[in-house]
């Protein structure tokens, strides 16, 4: 009879051996052995395989789905997850959760390069391992009332993460909610970090919801805490919203083109010519809409048009023939010495068949993308190429002049930041125009999450944005957020609606990022007194302390 060995899950004859190279390595007269598979419980028991389930989850709360409210309950089960773990702990743990959530977020980039998609991944994901490390650190002198200090480490660290020639401000919290443009208004005071740091305060009333499941009087108070948290936003969002639509409006009618020229071959000599034909033609069509302005996407004149004379003249003999404004996009180029020129991805508006006598040049250019970071100061780095373009940031906010009034440009990565779009409303736009070629990342999340910050930077400064994509997705954006004529993705398109121009300078406009400089000096203030604390117990209390580490 064969017989069942303990514990083995296996049904084994009374009498067998197994060989390896005719010598026997295991048989019925061995000790028993039992082969035990991990339960699934056990599996998911691991802070490794949840933190990676919620990174994958949270990837539903960002554009192009309409889940942001996952934004307001996954960070605090990270936070179950993390409690009373080490600081070292705190800080592996909270970067294999950043880098699973970059790396779903955006692993669009690799279309462009797989390596400099893991490197940002890597580097995003050690952000937020700093900011529960930190967390960890505040936690073992302020005690369970550290989670109250969470958003502040979280929206310091986003602000941070938006400074600098590296700056990369792409996943901020406020994104998730850009569908709920009732609950949003406030960005107008407090900026997009301020809707991120309400969100992450709607992640700690929830935590301690969880925390205090058992109690039933601060459980009451939480919840009555959670529903003013949503209410008060809304509220206000409605009546600004309906102050703003009552309010007297001064329109101006503008037409977004989309050529869905191919990005990857929009460089070829061969087609150059036939990027520049389609908007002629899609200029021509705008025309018998009569707009106030015509905009096209970015570089949607391939190659330096000053420097290229017959297509130069075409471009100033098809101004001639439309009597209305036309902003494009362009390369542009200075002398700088003999032979020696620094190279610009720049904006330029034609009418009446002259070029304006300045262009914008793109003030924040992608890293590795469009330069080398530092290589103008590093000769050596000069010598990398991965691919990338050889621009010079700008220098100068550019305004442009229209008869409607003045309005600034904003260049693919520029409408991620909130102060670039702030400092041109401040000189005095009342518009502002987009541009971009998102047609590199093809039909993925990466051109949604793009159009999105744009909803941001119209709230921010209560200005209408005129958003042209070479291959989508071009809209309209009212000053309270709310986008009109959308266009699909890889189609040849074009779009006008009315803009309300501004009528009013923003708390935010004046005032700035005051919500993130506010967080990252409580921050500091946190750190240094924890860190007076922590010398002031081991000058008391000396020895040896040891954490327990290793990601499990």
């Amino acid at each position: 009879m064969p017989r069942a060995r303990a514990g083995s899950g296996w049904l084994l004859p009374d009498n067998w051996t197994i060989t390896i190279g005719g010598a026997p390595v295991l048989s019925s007269r061995s000790p028993p052995v039992d082969f035990v598979m991990p339960s699934i419980q056990a599996i998911l028991a691991r802070p490794v395989v949840r933190l990676s389930i919620l990174a994958a989850f949270f990837l539903f709360a960002y554009p192009p789905f309409p889940f942001g409210f996952l934004a307001w309950v996954i960070p605090a089960i990270v936070l179950g997850v993390l409690e009373c773990k080490s600081i070292g702990d705190s800080f592996r743990y909270g970067w294999w959760f950043g880098f699973c959530m970059h790396l779903g977020l955006l692993y669009w980039t690799a279309w462009v390069s797989f390596p400099g998609m893991l490197a940002v991944a890597t580097v995003l994901g050690a952000y937020i391992g700093i900011v529960f490390a930190l967390y960890a650190f505040v936690r073992r002198w302020v005690g369970s009332r550290a989670i109250w200090l969470w958003p502040v480490l979280w929206v310091a660290h986003e602000y941070l993460r938006g400074l600098g020639v590296l700056a990369f401000p792409w996943t901020n919290l406020s994104y998730t909610q850009t569908d709920y443009t009732n609950l949003i208004q406030t960005a107008a005071i407090t900026g997009d970090l301020g809707v991120s740091l309400w969100v992450a305060y709607l992640n700690v009333v929830l935590f301690q919801l969880w925390r205090n499941r058992a109690n039933a009087r601060p459980r009451l108070a939480l919840i009555g805490v959670f529903c003013v948290l949503v209410i008060l936003p809304f509220l206000y969002g409605e009546g600004e919203i309906a102050r703003i639509d009552r309010a007297p409006q001064e329109l101006l009618t503008a037409t977004v083109l989309q050529g869905d020229i191919d990005s990857y071959q929009k460089w070829d000599s061969a087609y150059v010519d036939f990027s520049f034909a389609t908007y002629h033609t899609l200029s021509y069509l705008a025309e018998e809409q009569s707009p106030d302005l015509i905009v096209w996407p970015e570089t949607a004149v391939p190659g330096y048009l000053r420097a290229n004379t017959p297509r130069l003249r075409k471009m100033q003999a098809l101004s001639r023939e439309i009597p209305i404004p036309i902003l494009f996009g362009t390369l542009e180029y200075r002398t700088v010495g003999a032979g020696q020129y620094i190279y610009y991805n720049a904006a330029h508006q034609v009418k009446a068949g002259r070029l304006g006598p300045k262009f914008h040049a793109k003030l924040q250019l992608v890293p590795m993308g469009e330069w080398i970071p530092f290589s103008d100061r590093v000769k050596i780095l000069k010598d990398i190429h991965v691919g990338q373009a050889d621009f010079t940031a700008g220098n100068e906010f550019v305004l442009f002049d229209h008869p409607r009034g003045p309005y600034a440009v904003l260049i693919c990565f520029e409408s991620a930041f909130p102060e670039l779009a702030r400092n041109f409303v401040r000189r005095g736009a009342r518009f502002l125009v987009n541009i971009t070629n998102d047609g590199w990342y093809g039909f993925t999340p990466g051109p949604y999450q793009h159009a999105r910050m744009s909803v941001m930077r119209a709230i921010e400064n209560r200005v209408p944005i005129a958003r042209s994509a070479n291959s989508g997705i071009s809209m309209f954006v009212d000053p309270v957020g709310r986008i009109g004529n959308a266009t699909d993705q890889f189609f040849t398109d074009l779009r006008i609606d009315m803009l309300a121009l501004r009528q009013e300078i923003t708390f935010f406009t004046r005032h700035g990022m005051w919500v993130g400089q506010g967080c990252v000096i409580m921050a500091l203030v946190l750190l240094i007194m924890g860190g007076i604390r922590v010398a002031t117990r081991k000058s008391t209390n000396p020895g040896p302390t040891r954490e327990r580490t290793g990601i499990s």
